[in-house]
């Protein structure tokens, strides 16, 4: 009897495995499996050893051995052996073939002869011309490889270009251009058109093409060190992709900092910040570069001169290092908010696109997890850990005020908070079992309402839509929720697990009818888009990715959207999703192959993805690497 698979067996196959040597991992896995106590609640755990999982593999491994040696045996081709018979319904079709050209032969022959005994006289040219169809319909026809007729040498009413013109069936075709491939040696009479037969996408079915973005990428160098700071550093040429840089391997290698958030410009395409670890916080000018032919050594392609031109948005005091817990532009793009954790203190700073310093505030205790400003560029609110709650402050721009509103008893590293301000002095609180609206008014943080959230699910975002003021959240448990201002909600059971990405489609107007979309992305691997009106609980598209989806983002104009796996990118046309219109897949690239800080641990658990302020490009960082796709 078959044994199968399920989640469930397989899990339990890598659990039984890594519980013996590596119990923290073990400890991890069962809290994101939700199973407390796998060899207690799985009723096949007892008869599963320690090393089932490498028994199993090892055994996949032999019989894809098996598998292979097979197929090199057999000289297999697409559709099965090379050497194999045509099915039978084709046979049938190829022996009627075969009888009509017969029938055909022995009537032409008739005739021939006929008007050869009716002739008084005739010519040395039509005799050797009747002989010549006679020796050509009589030579048998050399079957394909596949079994399939070979096709009848055309003939031509005479000897135009001479008989030894064309030496194969096909340049006999070319002579004539009436597009008829087995026309009637009587002369001027006209053959029909025989009927197109496909046998899949390579003989004749359109497939539209998905354009692949590889060639399209350029890496920028997050480790970076001055030509001129560097002794014995041989020159590079100006026009060299590598002017300004020194070592490729110091670009993104062991001392590259991880990167923790990359952010467009909200205005302008040509400004990008991003931020991490290692006192990484740089604002680059990157325009529509041309990537080069030829990656440089090492680790990065297409590596732009000026990309070694930064602004540094960081004090002077802060700590190598120090890392960016948190960023964010403002709505016109006027400045930059950037949190830091240096030495167990944390910091918020202002910044312009240029590197000027505007305004800092000093935070009690590290780390400031989420920046938001407010829609007239007032405030920034900013949410951090204090005695075991969460502290939302609230900052002015410009003077160095700022309120505050304690949540006691909210532990922000198991259920982190997310925040979405829904006018200049209000904004939605959201996190774990909390689901609140807040005001900023008279010099306080004051509780608006409280929401009832469903008992066993844990929000993890929020997501404010201003053309409907509609408010939308998601969850553990794969629910999306849409919530208006009244507090009424409407639930649609969005995904098999948990949701990762919520994404509202950019509009540049009031929608228009009664559809707003709201996409959803999910470690199922799914992304769906929905129709926040609509009351059926019916996606109006979806598209399946494979891996869980780490990241969503919608273009400027809402034309196109892009899913991130941790592995590749597929790009959307909203409206049109049952093919991609683009993919870039992150293997192929010198760019990632460099190493992590810690080269033995698999987790990356934070990706970065955005669109320009055009829509034309499209950034993606991860671990050490940061890509500048070109999309449009």
């Amino acid at each position: 009897m078959k044994e199968y698979l399920d989640s469930n067996r397989v899990n339990f196959l890598i659990w039984r495995y890594v519980v013996a040597d590596y119990r923290e991992t073990a400890v991890k896995f069962q809290k994101e499996w939700h199973v407390e106590e796998p060899h207690r609640q799985l009723d096949f755990a007892q008869h599963v050893k320690s090393h089932a999982l490498v028994n199993v593999i090892n055994k996949g491994l032999l019989y894809n051995k098996l598998e292979r040696d097979h197929a090199q045996s057999q000289q297999l081709g697409i559709f099965g052996p090379l050497h194999a018979h045509p099915p039978l319904h084709q046979q049938l079709e190829d022996e009627q073939q075969k009888q009509q050209q017969t029938d055909a032969m022995e009537q032409d022959d008739k005739q021939v002869t006929e008007v050869s005994a009716a002739a008084t006289t005739t010519t040395s040219g039509g005799e050797v011309e009747n002989n010549r169809k006679r020796q050509i319909d009589k030579q048998p026809q050399a079957p394909l490889l596949n079994g399939s007729p070979a096709k009848r040498p055309r003939l031509s009413n005479g000897y135009e270009n001479g008989v030894d013109a064309a030496t194969t069936p096909m340049e006999l075709d070319g002579q004539n251009h009436d597009n008829h491939a087995y026309p009637s040696p009587q002369e001027g009479e006209q053959a029909p058109t025989p009927t197109l037969r496909t046998d899949g996408p390579e003989q004749g079915t359109q497939v539209e093409k998905v354009e692949e973005l590889a060639t399209e990428t350029t890496f920028i160098p997050l480790g970076v060190q001055r030509l001129e700071d560097a002794p014995d550093a041989p020159a590079a040429p100006a026009s060299s992709p590598t002017t300004a840089l020194v070592g490729i391997n110091d670009i993104n290698g062991e001392s590259a900092p991880v990167l923790l958030h990359c952010q467009w410009h909200p205005r302008d395409p040509t400004i990008l910040a991003a931020a991490g670890t290692d006192a990484l916080a740089r604002i680059w000018n990157v325009s529509r570069v041309a990537t080069t032919e030829h990656a440089s050594e090492g680790h990065v392609n297409g590596v732009s001169p000026n990309f070694n031109d930064f602004h540094t948005l960081l004090e002077e005091d802060t700590q190598s290092k120090a890392t960016v817990t948190a960023m964010a532009w403002n709505w016109d793009g006027s400045a930059i908010a950037v949190a830091t954790d240096s030495d167990s203190k944390a910091r918020i700073s202002l910044w312009t696109p240029d590197g000027s310093h505007l305004q800092g505030f000093e935070v009690a205790e590290p780390p400031v997890i989420k920046l938001r400003w407010n829609p007239n560029n007032a405030a920034i609110l900013g949410i951090a850990p204090e005695n075991g709650g969460a502290l939302i402050t609230v900052y002015h721009a410009v003077t160095a005020n700022s309120i505050t509103y304690f949540l006691s008893q909210h532990d922000l590293h198991s259920e982190p908070l997310d925040v979405a301000w829904t006018s200049e002095s209000d904004f939605l609180l959201c996190g774990g079992d909390v689901l609140m609206s807040l005001r900023c008014a008279e010099g306080e943080i004051k509780e608006l309402k409280k929401f009832a959230i469903r008992e066993d699910d844990s929000l993890t975002q929020v997501q404010f839509d201003w053309r409907s003021s509609l408010a939308a959240t998601c969850g553990e448990k794969g629910y999306v929720d849409i919530w208006d201002n009244n507090g009424r909600r409407r639930e649609i059971k969005a995904h098999c697990d948990a949701v990762t990405a919520l994404a509202w489609q950019p509009l540049h107007q009031q929608p228009t009818g009664d559809e707003r979309l709201l996409a959803s992305g999910g470690e199922d691997g799914a992304v769906f888009i929905w129709n926040a009106l609509a009351t059926d609980g019916k996606a109006k598209c979806s598209m399946t990715m494979g891996p869980p989806i780490v990241a969503l983002a919608f273009t400027p104009d809402g034309a196109f959207i892009a899913g991130a796996t941790s592995e590749r990118i597929l790009i959307w046309k909203v409206g049109e999703c049952s093919i991609p219109r683009a993919s870039w897949s992150r293997a192929p690239h010198p760019g990632w192959f460099s190493p992590r800080m810690n080269p033995e641990s698999d987790e990356e658990d934070e990706h970065c993805l955005g669109w320009d302020a055009t829509g034309h490009k499209l950034a993606y960082g991860v671990n050490s690497r940061l890509a500048v796709i070109n999309f449009r």
